[in-house]
């Protein structure tokens, strides 16, 4: 039966084979591709951003006299339409960027531990004795979760930004004057309603994920540790077992 200290810090396990368990694999030739989306995504959302930037210049170098008018230039709607959705989503799909690329640090980390596992092994055999490992504390076993986790909630984040930044260019396609007219009850508040609502509580959301991922940070560093601290007393024991001194035997089975 495993115990609460075993479940929390791991326990002894003799290493059936010395290499990284399938998701250290895994890890292993994902933190490139998670790192080069994640770029990708940054360098698109600054590259929006100018765009937006150039929108807004154009937009408020007009009066307010024009731009809020019945009548005000299709190019200034145009403008503060593309300014207003976007504004919407691309906060979103910016975080979602910076996501990916916390997501690649997470998969390099596991791939440490997959490094530390195979060596630690291979050392032990190499010295004439058993391979012994530690079972995945909680904490490596829920950092590969909230990772995930953290980047579902980005994604989803930034569909809904996606869909509220829809009803923004509806929104928007509209003069000034038209939205400041419009009675209550018409579908144009409603929709206006909705776009304000949602992006209040979506700004928000997104760091939940980001704290996700943070915290699977955290939980993989702190497993790191644990098997360093692992590692560290086994070579003790083995340079002790080169002196005459017994090896502790493992409790756990093979893994």
């Amino acid at each position: 039966m495993t115990t609460i200290a075993e479940t929390l810090f791991g326990s002894r396990a003799v290493l059936a084979k010395a290499e990284p368990t399938m998701m250290q694999k895994v890890a292993r030739y994902m933190w490139v591709p998670m790192l080069l989306m994640g770029l990708m995504v940054v360098a698109a959302s600054l590259g929006l951003s100018i765009a937006v930037a150039d929108a807004t210049s154009n937009y408020f170098g007009l009066p307010a006299s024009v731009r809020e008018a019945a009548n005000a230039p299709a190019g200034a709607i145009d403008d503060r339409q593309f300014i207003e959705s976007t504004n919407v989503w691309l906060p979103g799909f910016q975080l979602l960027g910076i996501g990916l690329i916390l997501a690649a640090i997470t998969f390099s980390l596991a791939s440490i531990l997959g490094v530390f596992r195979a060596g630690g092994g291979r050392l032990q055999q190499a010295f004439g004795h058993e391979a012994q490992t530690l079972t995945p504390p909680i904490t490596a076993r829920l950092f590969p979760m909230l990772m995930m986790m953290g980047l579902v909630i980005l994604i989803v984040n930034l569909v809904i930004s996606a869909i509220i930044g829809g009803f923004a260019w509806d929104v928007y396609g509209h003069s000034i004057a038209e939205i400041n007219a419009a009675s209550e009850g018409s579908d144009l508040l409603g929709d206006l309603g909705t776009v304000n609502t949602y992006k209040t509580w979506l700004e928000p959301f997104k760091f939940v994920g980001i704290a996700f991922i943070l915290v699977g940070i955290s939980f993989a560093v702190h497993t790191i540790l644990q098997v360093i601290r692992f590692q560290g007393q086994r070579i003790r024991e083995l340079a002790l077992a080169g002196a005459g001194w017994p090896l502790l035997e493992s409790k756990g089975g093979a893994r």
